[in-house]
């Protein structure tokens, strides 16, 4: 279920320890940290990061206080053997480099593992700095995470996975369905509920169901949850998705 609602909002309204595995990326905020000029970041041109409706270019002091309120939430609904996959990266203003780890010590998440996203390929937009082919994907528990780590394929065993970046056109940055389907095979088993905050085009829905996972999801953008519900129908034989209420989907879970 994709529910059209603010993600922070969305989750007040689940019961603490109620979700096995969380896997998202937020937006990173490049127009709000690196812009700071009319019409967002010109550095980027033609690589920015335009969503369908949201800017992505709040107060950066705004966008950490989201992010650790986001995180804290996300450390509340998870059970005590579950597993926060959260998807970020260094960003770069006035020659100076920003890790997400500035804001996430603030929150209640704790840090179990640090995996190295490689991206293979990043836009080489500067000439000053060796090219940022690598994103960070933060393994966040809240006691002993459940791991099966026989589950996933050999060469993801490691704490780097080389994994090509999404090309889909529906969405600016869709997460490649392998790394995805790496995180939830890792934490989770049959029958387990899988939530991704910021579910964008669906790709974790769409992998979630494809390995016998409940999921839910949040999305304030009605276009996206189209696009989602076209692509979950389309894959896969499974019974229509729905945009419903949070109770109603809550009850089906």
């Amino acid at each position: 279920m994709i529910i059209n609602k603010d993600c922070i909002e969305g989750m007040k309204e689940l019961d603490d320890n109620s979700i096995d595995c969380i896997v998202t990326s937020p937006p990173y905020n490049k127009k709000g940290l690196l812009g700071k000029v009319k019409q967002g970041n010109q550095i980027w041109g033609k690589f920015n990061i335009d969503y369908n409706t949201y800017g992505d270019d709040m107060p950066e002091e705004e966008y950490q206080a989201w992010m650790v309120a986001l995180l804290n939430e996300c450390h509340r609904v998870i059970k005590d053997d579950g597993s926060i996959f959260f998807n970020h990266k260094p960003r770069r203003y006035k020659n100076k480099c920003y890790l997400p780890t500035d804001f996430i010590i603030h929150s209640d998440a704790q840090l179990y593992q640090l995996i190295i996203w490689d991206r293979r390929n990043s836009p080489n937009i500067r000439n000053d700095i060796l090219v940022p082919c690598t994103e960070h994907i933060y393994w966040f528990c809240k006691g002993k995470p459940k791991v099966f780590r026989d589950a996933i394929d050999s060469e993801y065993r490691g704490e780097v996975w080389n994994i090509s970046a999404d090309r889909q056109k529906q969405h600016p940055a869709p997460f490649p369905p392998q790394l995805v389907r790496n995180c939830i095979n890792l934490t989770t088993k049959n029958g387990d509920i899988v939530l991704d905050p910021f579910m964008g085009s669906g790709t974790t829905a769409l992998v979630a169901k494809n390995l016998n996972r409940k999921w839910i999801g949040f999305e304030i953008d009605q276009k996206y949850i189209d696009i989602a519900n076209s692509r979950l129908k389309n894959a896969v034989p499974v019974e229509e998705v729905v945009q419903t209420p949070l109770e109603s989907a809550l009850s089906d879970l």
